[in-house]
C-alpha cells in the first residue's frame, strides 16, 4: 500500500473524533500562545528596567496580566488533556471494535494464518501506536507549524524585520532540518522493530501453549535461543533509532541557543532596542520545544505507518466465507435432529496440488449418530469445518436438514451445528458462567442435566461452590479430562440439532469414555458425528465410515 493512501485511510479511521481532536489544538495553540508571553513578557520588563528604569513600568498591571496568563495557560492546559484524551479512548474503542469485527468472520483460520500472538500484537500494541499517533502527535505537530509563524510575525511587530527572518530562518532549521536528521533508517528500524515484536509475542504464545512439549523434549535451551535471537534483533534496530534520535536531540538543544544569541548579537550592533531583542529571544526560546513535536512527529510516524499496514491489512483480508444467507431456518434443536448431506464436494486448501475432498458424498440421516475415522491429513476436520461454515467448497454443496447451507445465516448456522473439539477452550468464570457461554438462559437444573450426561455433574457437586465454583483462566483448576467434559456438557446444553465431536474424549479414561457415549447415543433429539483417529476409540452400538483419499473407504450403514 502506498504511503499517501495509508495516511488518506488512517486519517478516515479518525474522523469519529475530529471534533475534539479540533478542541483540543485549539486550546493547545492558545495554551501554548500564553506560555509563551508568560516568558517574552518579563523578559521585556526587565529590558525595560535596563533601558528606561523601573518608574517605566506599571508593575501592579503587569502582574495582573501574568497571572491572567499563567491562569489561562493552566485552564487550557486541562483543556487539551481532556479533549485530547476523549478523542484518544475514542479512538481506541472505535479501532479495537473495527478490528473485531473484521476478525470475527474470518475465525477461527486468521488465528492458524496469522498467529494468535501476531493478532495480539496488532490489537494491542499497533493499534495504541497508531491512536497515540492521531491523538497526542498530530495536534502537537500541527501547532509546530501554526506558532513559529505567529512567533516571526511577533518578532516583527516587536523588533523589526532582520530578526523577524533570523528568527524565522532559526524555526525552519529546528522545524523541517533537525527532524529529518537519520529519518530514513530509522523508518526502516521502526518496522522492522514492529515485525521483530509480533514475532516474539507469537513465540512466546507458542511456548506457553507447548510448554509440556517443550519441556518433555528438552528443547528449552533451543527455544531460548530462538527467543534471545529475536530480542537481539529488536535490541540492534531499537539501538540505530537510538542513536539517531540522540544526534537529532542533541541538535534540537543547541539550535534556540545559537539563534537567542545572534539576536542578541543583533541588539549589541544596535539594530533595534534591547527590551525588544531580549524579548524576541525569549520568544525564540519559548517556542522552540513547541517544534520538539515535529521530531516526535518524525519518530512516530514510521511506527504509525508500520502498525496502520499490519491493521488495515486485517481489515482488508477477507473472511473465508460470506455472511449472506436469507433463508428462514429454525436454529435451534429440533425433535430428532437435522439430516446431514455432503454433495459432490471437492475442497482444496491453498498452497496444496492435492485436493482434500474430490467429490466427496455422505449422509448422515436425521438423528443418528455416526464415526468418521481416518488417519491424520484424511480430512475429518475438514469435514467439521465443512459443516460449520469455517471455509466453503470448491465445489459441490453441504445440505442441512433440506437447506443448502450457504444460504442459512451463520448466527443460525452455528446455533444449529455445535462442535466440540481435543483442546477445550474454556473462559475464566464459574462452571455454570461457561456452561451459560452463547446460552444464557441455561437453568441450573438444565445445566445439571447437561453434566450428567458428560459424566461430570458428581465431580461438579464434590466442590464447594458447585456451579458457581470458579475454574481459574481457561480452566486451569481442572484436569485435561474435566476440561473437554466440561466442553461437552456446554455444547449439550444448547440442544444442537447437529453435534460434532472432534477428538472430544481424547483425556478420558475408557470406562468415563464409554459413559459419554451411551449418553451421547440415547440423544434421538440431535445429529451426531464423531471424530477419531481410529475406530477402536468409537465403542459399540455406532455405525463408522473411514476417510481415505478423500473419500469414503466404504458407505455409512446408518
Amino acid at each position: 500500500m502506498k504511503t499517501h493512501v495509508l495516511i488518506r485511510r488512517l486519517a478516515a479511521i479518525a474522523n469519529g473524533a475530529r471534533g475534539w481532536l479540533a478542541l483540543s489544538l485549539l486550546a493547545r495553540v492558545i495554551g501554548t500562545a500564553a506560555a509563551i508571553a508568560l516568558l517574552a513578557v518579563p523578559v521585556w520588563a526587565i529590558g525595560q528596567t535596563a533601558s528606561h528604569g523601573a518608574a517605566a513600568l506599571d508593575i501592579p498591571r503587569l502582574a495582573a496580566g501574568l497571572v491572567v496568563l499563567a491562569v489561562l495557560k493552566a485552564a487550557l492546559r486541562y483543556a487539551e488533556q481532556y479533549t485530547g484524551h476523549h478523542a484518544a479512548f475514542t479512538l481506541l474503542a472505535q479501532m479495537r471494535l473495527d478490528l473485531y469485527d473484521a476478525l470475527l468472520p474470518q475465525a477461527p483460520g486468521v488465528v492458524s494464518a496469522e498467529g494468535s500472538g501476531r493478532l495480539m500484537s496488532v490489537a494491542t500494541r499497533d493499534i495504541d501506536r497508531i491512536e497515540v499517533f492521531f491523538a497526542h502527535t498530530v495536534v502537537p505537530a500541527i501547532t509546530a507549524v501554526l506558532i513559529p509563524c505567529a512567533s516571526a510575525a511577533a518578532i516583527w511587530v516587536l523588533a523589526g524585520p532582520l530578526p523577524a527572518l533570523l528568527a524565522a530562518l532559526s524555526f525552519v532549521v529546528g522545524g523541517a532540518t533537525v527532524p529529518l536528521l537519520g529519518s530514513g533508517g530509522a523508518a526502516v528500524s521502526a518496522r522492522k522493530v514492529l515485525e521483530l515484536r509480533a514475532s516474539l509475542a507469537q513465540h512466546v504464545a507458542e511456548d506457553v501453549a507447548g510448554l509440556a512439549e517443550i519441556r518433555s523434549f528438552g528443547a528449552e535451551p533451543q527455544r531460548m535461543a530462538q527467543l534471545l535471537a529475536l530480542e537481539d534483533g529488536i535490541a540492534n534496530h531499537l539501538r540505530r533509532g537510538g542513536n539517531a534520535l540522540a544526534f537529532r536531540s542533541a541538535s534540537g538543544f543547541a539550535w534556540p541557543w545559537l539563534a537567542a544569541t545572534a539576536l542578541l548579537g543583533l541588539a549589541a550592533a544596535g539594530a533595534a532596542p534591547l527590551p525588544a531583542m531580549l524579548a524576541a529571544a525569549a520568544v525564540v526560546l519559548a517556542t522552540a520545544p513547541t517544534l520538539s513535536s515535529i521530531e516526535a512527529l518524525a519518530h512516530s510516524l514510521p511506527l504509525a505507518l508500520a502498525a496502520g499496514r499490519r491493521y488495515l491489512a486485517l481489515l482488508s483480508r477477507p473472511p473465508a466465507v460470506t455472511d449472506d444467507g436469507d433463508s428462514s431456518f429454525p436454529d435451534s434443536g429440533c425433535p430428532g435432529g437435522r439430516q446431514v448431506s455432503v454433495e459432490d464436494v471437492t475442497v482444496r486448501y491453498p498452497g496444496m496440488d492435492a485436493a482434500v475432498f474430490a467429490g466427496l458424498n455422505l449422509e448422515i440421516p436425521a438423528g443418528t449418530h455416526l464415526a468418521v475415522t481416518g488417519r491424520s491429513g484424511a480430512g475429518k476436520s475438514t469435514l467439521a469445518r465443512l459443516l460449520m461454515r469455517e471455509l466453503d467448497p470448491d465445489a459441490g454443496r453441504v445440505v442441512l436438514g433440506g437447506v443448502n447451507i450457504r444460504t442459512i445465516p451463520l448466527a443460525a448456522l452455528r446455533r444449529a451445528v455445535t462442535v466440540v473439539e481435543q483442546g477445550a477452550v474454556l473462559l475464566s468464570g464459574s462452571v455454570l458462567e461457561n456452561l451459560r457461554l452463547g446460552n444464557e438462559d441455561l437453568t441450573p437444573a438444565d445445566a445439571w442435566l447437561a453434566l450428567e450426561q458428560a459424566s461430570l455433574a458428581e465431580y461438579v457437586r464434590s466442590l464447594p461452590g458447585e456451579l458457581d465454583t470458579q475454574i481459574g483462566a481457561n480452566g486451569e483448576r481442572l484436569s485435561g479430562g474435566q476440561r473437554q467434559r466440561l466442553a461437552l456438557a456446554r455444547a449439550l446444553a444448547r440442544n444442537p440439532a447437529v453435534l460434532i465431536l472432534d477428538e472430544a474424549t481424547s483425556h478420558q479414561d475408557p470406562v468415563t469414555q464409554d459413559a459419554i457415549r451411551r449418553a451421547t447415543l440415547e440423544r434421538s433429539d440431535c445429529t451426531v458425528m464423531t471424530i477419531a483417529h481410529r475406530s477402536d476409540a468409537i465403542g459399540a452400538g455406532v455405525e463408522s465410515v473411514a476417510l481415505q483419499g478423500g473419500r469414503p473407504a466404504a458407505s455409512p450403514s446408518v
